[in-house]
């Protein structure tokens, strides 16, 4: 068996206490005349609390060894006649016998608690490596949802500007060719222009910098979810309708990381599209409301899909739960933290399809003095 069972590392410090208080009561003990019979029994008494302190700090070895030299040097006649005891032994036996009963019992107590700890620490090692595994495999995750939430809105930019540079190629030619030239130029100016407001508009959306906790303006908030969720549908060919629904004031605040709350919108967006491409259905709609109340922003994202499985509605926020192929099981749940953080609540149902709702905190004319 492991020497961690038997002995307890104890700090040195203690030891040497313990050391110079023994050879202190021992000196005076040997020092005092035999007949003041009361100072021997208190010199005595005073041992034990070494024979504690011992036990305490070392273990059952540090029990039985500062019992044994402290028996040895107070009572050694009774090792030496230990098979031949006279009645006049009789009080130093029962002396030594408690002695050792005293060291044995507080040594394994301490001993009791010194594994209890061992296992404490050794079970918070495991439990802080596998949080630091956690963390460091939900970054993962999350950058990956981010990778896939970006090569839908590629393909939605490519759409939105495919067009755009076929107009220009064809006013091109035109020029070319000397056909019409003012009426192709007013072509060119405004495809350019078309272009430059999109590149505009991607480019506020895309906003990328440190992590900061900020107002944010709920229309113009809104209005950068919609723009990207149209260009997601637009690169699907799905021909997927979106219906929008803000009806907040122009002032309207929130505050937050802008960019952590677009991700846990654009995961549910994807969830939302990608059901909706797996669905044979020919009418196919992404709602999107958001609504003012008193104290809290109310956005609603709703499909006509399937819907959400009333057996599988309460795991669908659970790490590495999913129902897709090739989904990573986090997309829903790093949205779930997301709004946790920023105290505000997400909330899955079925109607006509799912509906995800998420609430979040109006600032507070405190907070948007800031």
């Amino acid at each position: 068996m492991s020497i961690k069972n038997y002995y307890i590392p104890g700090n040195k410090f203690v030891g040497i206490f313990s050391l110079i208080f023994f050879l202190v009561i021992m000196f005076f003990h040997h020092t005092t005349p035999s007949d003041f019979s009361i100072i021997h029994i208190v010199h005595y008494y005073m041992l034990y609390i070494i024979v504690i302190i011992m036990a305490m700090n070392y273990g059952l070895i540090g029990g039985i060894l500062a019992s044994f030299v402290i028996t040895i040097s107070y009572a050694p006649n009774i090792y030496f006649n230990i098979f031949e005891l006279k009645h006049y032994h009789l009080r130093s036996f029962v002396e030594v016998l408690m002695m050792y009963t005293l060291g044995i019992f507080a040594a394994f107590y301490s001993q009791k608690l010194y594994l209890e700890k061992i296992k404490v620490q050794n079970a918070y090692k495991k439990l802080e490596a596998a949080t630091e595994e956690k963390i460091r495999m939900e970054k993962e995750f999350a950058k990956s949802e981010k990778l896939r939430a970006l090569g839908q809105l590629s393909a939605g930019i490519a759409h939105e500007i495919r067009n755009p540079l076929a107009s220009l190629k064809s006013a091109a030619k035109l020029i070319k060719s000397g056909k019409n030239i003012e009426q192709l130029t007013d072509i060119l100016v405004t495809e350019i222009d078309r272009l430059n407001s999109f590149i505009e508009r991607f480019l506020q959306y895309a906003r990328f910098g440190r992590i900061e906790n900020k107002n944010i303006f709920i229309k113009n908030f809104y209005m950068e979810l919609l723009e990207w969720l149209k260009l997601a549908t637009k690169s699907t060919n799905e021909n997927i309708k979106i219906i929008e629904n803000y009806q907040c004031d122009e002032n309207a605040q929130i505050k937050g990381d802008i960019n952590n709350l677009k991700q846990a919108f654009i995961n549910i967006f994807l969830n939302s599209v990608e059901e909706l491409k797996s669905n044979n259905s020919d009418r196919k709609i992404i709602e999107f409301a958001v609504n003012c109340e008193d104290e809290k922003i109310i956005f609603c994202i709703k499909d006509n899909g399937r819907g959400i499985s009333e057996n599988i509605k309460e795991k669908i926020f659970e790490p590495f739960f999913t129902t897709k192929e090739s989904g990573s099981g986090l997309g829903l749940t790093i949205t779930s933290k997301i709004i946790s953080e920023h105290e505000g609540d997400l909330k899955i149902s079925n109607n006509n399809g799912a509906q995800f709702t998420i609430s979040l905190k109006k600032a507070t004319d405190e907070d948007t003095a800031c």
